[in-house]
């Protein structure tokens, strides 16, 4: 998860030099909080994980069954105790790969168009996962590959586009980092509140859920189709533009 703050760092400092200037760590838009879209970056993740458990309670997949965090505390506090999970989330992973992910380099696929942008940093967000999922047991164990993985791509492209949108609608990465961790916590919280077959409750409900790929779909085609068309694609502030656009030397 620090790998593409280290490869954002190496862009800055080692092959663009932008990172010598105020302008080139402007670009990553940690210094803006995009406060004004702080409700909708928790809101919607979580009101789309929250889906995603509802509707495998419902049709029987899972049944409530609170374990560890969830039972050893009153349900009173679990909204404090989520939302304190989503800022230590946000300010360890998601912001070491957000800063990456669309604090870097999306305002830089932005000369693309800004639906080639956010579509094609979300892709490349989930194909980033690969080798963990491929070649390891600690990330979407259960399922058939051949169906997981198409569905966890879909899942994080179209989640992506949310995150993206935030990014450039805020100049901000913020927001983008709270949407991300809130994502996380909620897949976790899932899994702490419902008990049922896991291979079942990954394609119902899990990261490569059809609810989930669904509802983040839904989500992003709105979004698309109000992004702003390529010939004013720059959702950033001319700092960004100016990183964008090294010298030529720098090249």
């Amino acid at each position: 998860m620090t790998t593409p703050v280290i490869a954002a760092l190496l862009m800055l400092l080692v092959v663009t030099r932008d990172g010598w200037r105020r302008s080139g760590w402007a670009s990553l838009g940690l210094h803006r909080s995009g406060l004004r879209l702080w409700p909708v970056a928790v809101l919607l993740p979580l009101g789309v994980i929250a889906l995603g458990g509802a509707l495998a309670a419902a049709f029987g997949v899972a049944e409530w069954s609170p374990v560890g965090q969830a039972a050893d505390v009153s349900p009173a506090l679990w909204p404090a105790i989520f939302l304190l999970n989503v800022l230590y989330a946000a300010v360890t992973g998601s912001l070491t790969e957000e800063i990456g992910w669309r604090g870097y380099l999306l305002p830089r696929l932005t000369a693309l168009g800004e639906r080639r942008a956010l579509l094609l940093s979300g892709l490349m967000h989930g194909l980033f996962h690969l080798p963990v999922v491929l070649l390891t047991s600690l990330y979407l164990p259960a399922g058939n590959r051949a169906v997981v993985i198409p569905m966890f791509l879909a899942t994080v492209a179209a989640a992506g586009v949310l995150m993206g949108w935030l990014r450039l609608r805020t100049d901000s990465v913020w927001p983008a980092v709270l949407a991300h961790s809130t994502h996380n916590v909620a897949i976790a919280w899932l899994a702490g509140l419902l008990a049922g077959d896991e291979t079942t409750m990954e394609y119902v409900a899990g990261e490569a859920g059809v609810v989930p790929v669904t509802a983040y779909a839904v989500i992003a085609v709105v979004l698309l189709v109000r992004a702003r068309p390529a010939a004013s694609s720059g959702g950033c502030a001319p700092a960004v533009h100016a990183a964008v656009a090294p010298p030529a030397r720098a090249l």
